[in-house]
């Protein structure tokens, strides 16, 4: 069988971007278990005056590995908040989802390998649940030059990824901050958070490269029949 159209411009998609699918996922909890016990990824931590949240069951949107999820928080005077930050620069990809694989809410991986400056898209997780009451969750993203905001409703939903938005990074850390509006005993639930590149608008060689497999696919289909 000959190769088709769409597979020879996606085998340039891939070409271009280095043949590498990868991200940078980041699981509150790294034990893989669904245990009760909390082994904390290095890249989260608690925000304002919340110093510990409560375990419960693991999430599964894609990439996730069975560890717990965490909900509520002890924060008082500020709203509860987790933490997650990654740094591009000094931190190697640890998953790779491949190019078009479906994280959820209408997203779908671009299987970009992360390190240099760009787009990021920023995704956050959490486990299914009708019980949260902080909503809507507030998410804060910061790096150096660039910044966003979003919110969600969270509760009844959960268990995919859902696109906070894209920032424009240039060197040292994204900072997300996922805060909760209410300091509740279940204000907000966490699984984790995803850092993808995003691939960059074709340029004018890539169009020309991937016109021409195009091209050279539609040849050989004529030169077969």
């Amino acid at each position: 069988m000959k190769p088709s159209i769409s597979f020879l411009t996606l085998s340039t998609v891939a070409l271009i971007l280095g043949g590498a699918d990868a991200a940078y996922l980041i699981q509150v909890d790294t034990d893989a278990a669904d245990d009760g016990v909390l082994t904390f990824d290095s890249g989260f931590s608690f925000g304002g005056d919340t110093t510990t949240a409560s375990q419960s069951s693991a999430g599964t949107a894609v990439g996730l590995t069975g560890g717990d999820s965490i909900f509520g928080g002890n924060g008082n005077t500020m709203p509860d908040a987790y933490v997650f930050t990654y740094s591009p620069d000094s931190q190697a990809d640890n998953y790779a989802p491949a190019f078009g694989t479906a994280l959820g809410a209408g997203t779908t991986a671009t299987g970009a390998p992360g390190g240099a400056p760009g787009i990021y898209s920023i995704y956050v997780t959490w486990p299914t649940s009708g019980n949260i009451s902080g909503d809507p969750i507030n998410f804060n993203v910061t790096t150096g030059g660039d910044s966003l905001t979003n919110s969600f409703a969270t509760n009844n939903t959960g268990d995919e990824w859902f696109l906070v938005g894209t920032i424009d990074y240039t060197s040292g850390p994204i900072t997300l901050t996922q805060e909760s509006s209410a300091n509740t005993f279940v204000s907000m639930r966490s699984s984790g958070a995803l850092f993808e590149k995003s691939i960059p608008e074709p340029s004018a060689p890539f169009l020309m490269i991937a016109s021409a497999f195009a091209l050279l696919g539609l040849r050989r289909r004529s030169a077969v029949r």
